[in-house]
């Protein structure tokens, strides 16, 4: 969760939240006016595929994605997540 909390100035990124390994990016469209994206669902979506595409799972939910790696996750292997997030988030921006 500390690790994403460097993805807070993305202009894609509303709000990172979460609960010990358990965490959320939420998206949003107009990041002044914390406006979700139109239609509803559709930048989460998008970003999951991204994600995809870069060996990530996770769980698009509506104008978020959530992570909840493995309890034995290893700090280079957090390092190595983190890393996919930001090519997927980059990803995203540019298209």
């Amino acid at each position: 969760r500390t690790g994403l909390q460097k993805f807070q100035d993305h202009p894609l990124v509303g709000e990172v939240r979460g609960v010990g390994l358990i965490a959320a990016v939420e998206l949003v469209a107009d990041k002044a006016q914390k406006t979700a994206p139109e239609p509803a669902g559709s930048l989460g979506a998008r970003l999951n595929v991204a994600l995809g595409a870069h060996g990530v799972i996770s769980r698009s939910m509506v104008a978020a994605v959530a992570f909840c790696p493995p309890l034995i996750i290893k700090r280079n292997e957090i390092d190595d997540l983190l890393g996919r997030v930001g090519k997927a988030l980059e990803t995203l921006d540019a298209g």
